[in-house]
Order: structure tokens, then C-alpha cells, then sequence
């Protein structure tokens, strides 16, 4: 929601802050738009207007806090909520949990068990007692009971520092999830030497058994609680039928007249209605609407007839159509939902009934619209991610500069499943008569894993022109990613050094599948031991050499390989199968590609994972 800022009575000094809160200004609220009341100071009457519509919050400017707003405070209200942010004082004296409370009640249907005012007034205390005020609690280590209790508060309300600091109460609804969230300018205690905070959490504990989450921030400056709000409490949210078309088609004028006036008072944005089959196919050909009210019993083209005709075109999921008949037996159900409606209104016509079956159909058609757009959006973004996933890995261009520098065939191919993976290969010039190999797959699966490579890239680039061993390169990759990933996220890896003049291949692997070395008809698997990338801060990775001499092919994969189901519902390749596809492979030609065409052959389709394979072959 966009937020704007009405101003009132405030000073210059003021209103500077106001301007560098970044909100928009305004004379007045708007339609469409957030409007935050901003005052020196707020009176009973202007605290209790900030919270009822069209304004969702106020902001008190004679304070001595650090920020007007928080971060909690603006996403919420950016979220569709409501806010204040008041002088300590302000808050105590109005007793801000009641109006709070209120406000938000009238968003739900019924507020009824949740004891919102009770829980935002734990929150609040906390705020000022703990934090602003400083003044503790009843049984605070500075004593005198209740007497001396009070006697701190208004010692505390009568110094301006205290009392001007702010206190930010806000919330929002998001779905079934109420947020409500309140920070303060107070001390927290993960500030040195200040022995009194170390009890600001307390009072708090009551709260966890009655939220479904309580969080503590900022060494206690911001408490968050978040309840789930039972459906039937849940308001509905408004229809929004302004670009809404509905056609009413009835040979009926005086039907026509009152349809059309309870769709406009439901808030349709544009009815037409026409009183024949023939006239509504023919307005529905000019303009599809979203919803079609169809009488049945017309002269000439009964509604029937106009159904099945218009379903050729549009079906079900794309044109809802209710039919409005005095029919209404067994038999003229069937043939109404036989004909392609969607669902019936029985005549005489009842207001209510055809304002509930067709806001209902509106809403689905809505919600259809939404995810379709959503779809598209997602589609476009899943290509735009694997493009840039694409781009990560070597062109022909570099992969024929090798061929010509060393002599070397490099083949990678990926073959992409459904989902945005975390595969990825590479080939890195390490010196004169050297190439570095590495392939790589994260766990899992989406941007997530797709972000990870991105990371790894990142990482490459960062190496020094003098690459590391293989298993000092997996070593390096190792920490960074475990700095990095989120618990549970982790790597398979093999990196390899290929050096021609040496005739020879270095390696190292990090849980990575067994690549395949072919050398004179003969298939063997390479030993691969190592713990994953990420996984472990101390792993240790060991290195091997063997000769590759000319002739000699290599094909690493990744373990989609070896883990796919093949459409019999059997394992697609073994490593037995594999060394029979590897062995198969006409001299001269690609492991990878194959490898590939056996696999597909197994799995037709998109497999249901990512697949990299990769070869390397010395002629």
C-alpha cells in the first residue's frame, strides 16, 4: 500500500523529519492510498481519529527517541495495517492497548478469544516500564512496593528525556496471520553495564502461551507477536468488481432491469444486458465477459442452446455462466449443468442468492486470473533464471579455444528438469599446458539452489590467476560455503587438473558421484571420497594423480544420473548400465552426448532432476 503523510500544526524542525521519513505528502487523506495523521502532539480526540478509516496510523514529532518509525512499523503499514507512534507519556496516559485493539477488531469479523487488548498491553508495559521509562516493575530491585512504583513512574513521566522517547505500536493482516509488533528508543540489555535490563524479557513469558510466536529483538527494543486468526473470524476482503463485465441475457425486460440494478449495487463495474440467444452470442463475440446471468426459456435460441454453442469456444474454467430459470426440478438441473452452466438461480429471483452465487463465481474467476498471472510471471522468471544459470558456463567459443591451445575435447551438457536446479560446471585455465575441471551440484532444488551457484561463480572469480590444488580448491569452496549456506545446504563436487604435457589427472571430490575414466576399451570408476561442500568446516579433501594419456575419455555427471527412475518405475542407470553406455560409445565420439541420448531413452521427458554430464577426451 502506498503511504502518505498529512500533516498538521507542526513545526518547521518537524516537518524536516517528516520529509526525511520519505513519505509523500499530502493535504488530505486519499482515496486508494495510506494516510498517516502526523501532529506535535496528539490530542485524546486525534488519537482516536488516526485509527479509524481512511487513516491507518499517526505519528507523534515532539519526541526525543532516535527514529519516528521502525522498521516493523513500515512494513506493516505497507502492508495494508495500521500503526502509531506515540511520545511514552502519550501512550501511558491514553492507554493506547484499548484504542489499539479496537482498531484492529474491526478488521475481522469477531475478535472474540483472542485477547488482543490484553496482549498488546503486556507488550506496551514492557515497552515503557522496561524500556523507556526505565522504571521496572512492582517487585524492582529499587523496592518501596506499589508506593515506590509509582512514585518511579512519575518521576519517570515528569523528566523529558523519558517521557518524549517513542514508543511504535503497529500490526498487520496477512492472510490468516496477525502480526503485532512494538519498539522503543529504550536501553536493551545487550548494552554493556546496564545491569536493570537484563529483566526487560520478563513479564513477556505469559504472552508465549497465548501467541503462536513470540520474538524478542534489538536486545529487547522490539517484541513481535504473531497469532493465527481462525477463518470465520476472518473479514472478507472486498470484491473489487470495477472492471468487472457481467451480460444478462433475458427476453424479460423487467428481469433484465432488476439484474442489472443488484449487479450495479454489488458493485459491477459494467452490465449489458440483451433479451435473446443470438444478441448474447453476438455480444460475447465483441467482448468476452467475466460472467454470463442466462434465462433458459427464450423465443427462438433458448439459453440451452446459447450455452453449448459459447462452450465451444470458451469453457468452463474460462466463462462462468449461471442460469436464471423457473426450472427447477431434478431433470432441468441436469440439463442446465448438460449444457455447460456453471451453476442456477431459481426464479422467482432472490437479491441475496444472486448477489452470494455470483459474487462467489467472481471472486473464483478472480483468483483464476491471479494464478494464471502468476504462472506466466513465474514461467518468465524461471526462464530468465536458467538463461542466467546458462551464461555461468563455458561458450563453444572458449570450449574450441582448448581444443586448439591443449588438444582437449570438451563436451557439457544440462539437462534441465521442471524446477530451477543447483547444477553447474566449469572449465578454468590454470596454466600453460593446463585446464581446471570443475562440476558441481547443490542441494535441492528453486532459487535457493539456483542462488547457491551464482554464489559458487562468485567465488571463482575471487581465485587467484595461480589456481590451488584440486583439493586446496575444494578446501577454499569448503569454508566460504559453509559461511554461507543455510543449515542443511550443501555441495557434491569434482574438481580435477588436467595437464597434457604430463600426460596426467590430478582430482579431488566432495561427495560427488564416481566420474568415469575410459582407456583403452577399458571403463573404470575413479575412487571419490570427501565430505560435501558446506557441510563441514574441518573436512579434509585427498588428492589423486593417474595418467591420461591420449586416447583417453573422462565423463562426470551428476547423481541424477545414477538416481533417476526410468519409466518402467525401475532405476534408469547403475553403474553397470554406465559403464555398458560408456563402452558403447563409437570412438570419437561424446561421452556426454551419448551418455545423454541412453539416458533419454530410459527417461523420456524432463528428468526429475538436473542433469550435468560432462567429458573430457585427450584424441
Amino acid at each position: 500500500m502506498t503511504i502518505v503523510a498529512v500533516m498538521g500544526g507542526i513545526s518547521p524542525q518537524a516537518e524536516q523529519g517528516v520529509r526525511l521519513l520519505g513519505w509523500p505528502l499530502a493535504d488530505k487523506p486519499r482515496e486508494g492510498v495510506g494516510a498517516v495523521m502526523v501532529r506535535e502532539r496528539f490530542s485524546e480526540d486525534c488519537l482516536q481519529d488516526c485509527m479509524l478509516s481512511p487513516w491507518v496510523g499517526g505519528v507523534e514529532m515532539d519526541g526525543s527517541g532516535r527514529h519516528p518509525v521502525g522498521s516493523c512499523f513500515r512494513r506493516h503499514l505497507a502492508e495494508g495495517g495500521i500503526g502509531v507512534s506515540l511520545r511514552s507519556d502519550t501512550a501511558y496516559c491514553a492507554d493506547i492497548a484499548h484504542p489499539f485493539a479496537l482498531a484492529i477488531g474491526r478488521r475481522l469479523v469477531d475478535s472474540q478469544g483472542l485477547d488482543l487488548e490484553f496482549i498488546i498491553q503486556e507488550m506496551v508495559t514492557n515497552a515503557l516500564l522496561h524500556g523507556n521509562l526505565m522504571v521496572g516493575g512492582v517487585d524492582s530491585d529499587e523496592g518501596g512496593g506499589l508506593d515506590g512504583f509509582g512514585e518511579r513512574i512519575e518521576e519517570a513521566l515528569a523528566d523529558p528525556d523519558r517521557a518524549g522517547r517513542r514508543v511504535q505500536i503497529s500490526a498487520s493482516l496477512v492472510g490468516d496471520r496477525l502480526e503485532l509488533a512494538v519498539e522503543d528508543d529504550g536501553l536493551g540489555f545487550d548494552v554493556p553495564g546496564a545491569q536493570f535490563n537484563t529483566r526487560r524479557p520478563h513479564g513477556l513469558s505469559l504472552l508465549e502461551t497465548m501467541v503462536s510466536d513470540l520474538r524478542i529483538e534489538e536486545g529487547g527494543r522490539r517484541t513481535i507477536a504473531t497469532l493465527l486468526i481462525p477463518t470465520r473470524q476472518l473479514r472478507p476482503e472486498p470484491l473489487g468488481l470495477e472492471a468487472v463485465r457481467v451480460l444478462v441475457v433475458d427476453d424479460n425486460k423487467m428481469n433484465r432491469v432488476l439484474m442489472e440494478t443488484l449487479l450495479l449495487r454489488m458493485g459491477v463495474g459494467r452490465v449489458e444486458a440483451v433479451e435473446s440467444g443470438e444478441k448474447g452470442l453476438a455480444a460475447i463475440e465483441r467482448e468476452k465477459p467475466d460472467l454470463v446471468l442466462l434465462d433458459v426459456m427464450m423465443p427462438g435460441m433458448d439459453g440451452f442452446e446459447m450455452c453449448r454453442r459459447l462452450r465451444r469456444i470458451h469453457p468452463l474454467t474460462e466463462l462462468p455462466v449461471i442460469f436464471v430459470t423457473a426450472l427447477d426440478g431434478p431433470a432441468d438441473r441436469t440439463a442446465c449443468f448438460s449444457a455447460g452452466g456453471s451453476d442456477m438461480v431459481a426464479k422467482p429471483m432472490d437479491a441475496n442468492e444472486i448477489s452470494a452465487r455470483v459474487g462467489v463465481h467472481l471472486r473464483l474467476g478472480q483468483a483464476m486470473d491471479r494464478l494464471t498471472a502468476y504462472q506466466e510471471r513465474v514461467h518468465d522468471e524461471l526462464r530468465a533464471a536458467r538463461g542466467a544459470q546458462a551464461a555461468l558456463m563455458p561458450t563453444s567459443a572458449e570450449l574450441s579455444a582448448i581444443r586448439e591451445r591443449l588438444g582437449l575435447v570438451v563436451d557439457g551438457r544440462i539437462e534441465s528438469s521442471s524446477e530451477l536446479g543447483g547444477d553447474f560446471w566449469t572449465v578454468l585455465p590454470a596454466g600453460q599446458n593446463q585446464i581446471f575441471l570443475l562440476v558441481a551440484d547443490f542441494t535441492g532444488h528453486g532459487p535457493v539452489a539456483a542462488f547457491n551457484v551464482f554464489r559458487l561463480h562468485l567465488l571463482l572469480s575471487r581465485l587467484p590467476r595461480q589456481l590451488p590444488s584440486p583439493s586446496a580448491l575444494l578446501g577454499y569452496l569448503n569454508l566460504e560455503l559453509k559461511a554461507v549456506l543455510r543449515p542443511g545446504q550443501f555441495a557434491a563436487a569434482f574438481a580435477a587438473l588436467i595437464d597434457v604435457e604430463a600426460g596426467t589427472l590430478t582430482y579431488a571430490a566432495a561427495a560427488s558421484p564416481p566420474p568415469v575414466l575410459l582407456i583403452d576399451g577399458k571403463a573404470r570408476f575413479l575412487e571419490c571420497d570427501g565430505a560435501p561442500l558446506g557441510a563441514f568446516a574441518d573436512a579434509e579433501y585427498e588428492e589423486s594423480r593417474i595418467d591420461l594419456p591420449h586416447g583417453a575419455a573422462l565423463l562426470a555427471y551428476s547423481d541424477a544420473l545414477v538416481e533417476s527412475l526410468g519409466s518402467d518405475g525401475t532405476l534408469a542407470c547403475d553403474q553397470d548400465t554406465l559403464r555398458d553406455w560408456v563402452l558403447g560409445v563409437q570412438e570419437g565420439h561424446s561421452l556426454a552426448d551419448e551418455v545423454l541420448a541412453r539416458f533419454r531413452e530410459k527417461v523420456p521427458g524432463e528428468p526429475p532432476d538436473d542433469l550435468t554430464l560432462v567429458s573430457i577426451r585427450r584424441p
